[in-house]
């Protein structure tokens, strides 16, 4: 009853304003003829017609003057909005579109249980300015849920070949801690046209590394490897420093983090670091000799074993004890011997100089120390190590907010974020991953061979592998 009173009220009103508007036509009723007037009709409007002259020749004799009567003033008409508040009202009626992200698309493929997302790589582009992560892969179906939910992706995928194809991202994080699928996953990356930023070691062989490496020069694509020390501001600090800190450098010891990994699994994951930091400091390396042992005995390619824990590839001997030859002249020692775990402390490298030392403990973030002078001479003298810079507190300034492992992998990307605008050779490059793992592999050749060997490797294949043998 409502809904029909309403519709009355508005039709008497619309109706009469638009017809004193002059906007609707009166005296026809929706296209039909008007009906023709009957004799008793004309003959009323004639007696109403004479009624009316009368009245006015009476009303006439009362009026003093003949001024004419004033004209009816015009019907009312509505106002037509003016153009502005037109256009205003039709820009708020019209949808407005999202503004297009002028960024990075960025995506991270990771396999859970298959070397997960190694060291927070699936963090990687987190609160990153101009850089938007639009998708994850797990390879591992049941975990993808949990994994797209802590990465904070928009979508989720269970195959990167798909997300590639798909997604087109720019920037790819190639995540997992095992090495087996890396080769394939990189340079899916790159054919897909993506800058790849991988977890280390980059791949198993030199021929998978010379590979994606000429594919990325080809696409001018830059490839960036998580090798966190290399943009530390302390190692970098120290590194312009150091010959007034100790000296021309004539020594490198490196030691391993010699834990139940000591040996070939210990060089492989954590030499590729160190090694990374020993061709920074000491240019690129001559030849190397190397003695492996296993339970204390010499041992051969044939001998390779793999990882309890993860899928790296063939590795051999518990113990490792190797010497470069670099082309600076500086000398290099490696060690992973379980036996000396305790002796030589966390891992990292020893820096000796002309005039002192320095020792950088491996870690993240990394620290390092110096050795206070003290008599060399003296048989009952005391050496004591003070950390370097002395005066920073806090140690390590977060990084945009972040600390750890997170503030370490954020100075890698914001480094390879700028090598890619900036097209130049990011600090933690792939072609510098390269060499590191190539040491790596030297060792094994020298250690299996029993004989020098000399850089660049000649074999690209893995040293340890049936197909080297």
């Amino acid at each position: 009853m409502a809904d029909d009173d309403t519709q009355k009220q508005h039709a008497i009103y619309g109706s009469a304003g638009m017809a004193a508007a002059g906007m609707i036509r009166t005296g026809k009723s929706r296209g039909k003829s008007p009906k023709e007037p009957t004799d008793e009709k004309i003959e009323e409007e004639e007696v109403e017609a004479v009624g009316i002259t009368e009245r006015a020749d009476s009303l006439s004799d009362l009026v003093i003057g003949t001024e004419e009567p004033a004209p009816p003033e015009p019907p009312v008409v509505a106002e037509e909005p003016a153009d502005d508040e037109k256009n205003e009202e039709e820009e708020q009626e019209k949808e407005i579109p999202l503004p297009v992200f002028q960024g990075h698309r960025a995506v991270v493929i990771g396999h859970t249980g298959r070397g997960n997302f190694g060291h927070g790589l699936d963090l990687l582009f987190r609160r990153l300015d101009g850089v938007r992560l639009v998708a994850i892969v797990d390879g591992e179906a049941e975990a993808l849920e949990e994994s797209h939910a802590r990465s904070g992706a928009e979508r989720a995928y269970a195959d990167y070949r798909e997300m590639l194809e798909q997604e087109k991202p720019d920037l790819v994080s190639v995540a997992p801690r095992w090495t087996d699928q890396h080769y394939e996953m990189v340079k899916a990356a790159l054919e897909a046209g993506a800058h790849v930023c991988c977890e280390r070691p980059l791949c198993r062989t030199l021929k998978e590394a010379d590979e994606l490496l000429a594919l990325a020069a080809e696409k001018n694509l830059k490839i960036a490897v998580v090798h966190q020390m290399r943009c530390d501001p302390h190692v970098a600090l120290f590194h312009e420093q150091r010959e007034e800190l100790i000296g021309e450098l004539v020594e490198m010891k490196v030691f391993g983090m010699m834990d139940h990994r000591a040996g070939g699994e210990d060089l492989l994951v954590l030499g590729t670091h160190l090694f990374d930091l020993v061709r920074w400091f000491g240019g690129e390396a001559s030849y190397c000799t190397a003695q492996i042992t296993k339970e204390g005995r010499p041992v051969i390619a044939e001998e390779a074993h793999f990882s309890e824990k993860e899928d790296l590839g063939p590795l051999l001997g518990d113990a490792i004890h190797a010497e470069f030859a670099m082309d600076s002249g500086v000398h290099v020692s490696y060690v992973s011997d379980q036996r000396l775990s305790s002796l030589h402390g966390p891992w990292g490298i020893e820096f000796v100089g002309t005039n002192g030392k320095a020792r950088l403990f491996a870690g993240m973030p990394p620290t390092l120390s110096l050795l206070v002078a003290s008599d060399p001479a003296s048989p009952d003298r005391e050496d004591r190590w003070q950390r370097w810079p002395a005066k920073e507190e806090p140690y390590h300034e977060p990084v945009e907010k972040l600390s750890g492992t997170d503030a370490a992998n954020r100075l890698v990307v914001n480094d390879w974020l700028a090598a890619i605008a900036d097209d130049r050779e990011p600090a933690c490059s792939g072609r510098r991953a390269m060499k590191s793992l190539e040491m790596i592999h030297g060792v094994w050749q020298a250690g299996a061979t029993m004989k020098r060997a000399y850089f660049p490797l000649t074999n690209r294949l893995h040293p340890l592998s049936e197909e080297s043998l």
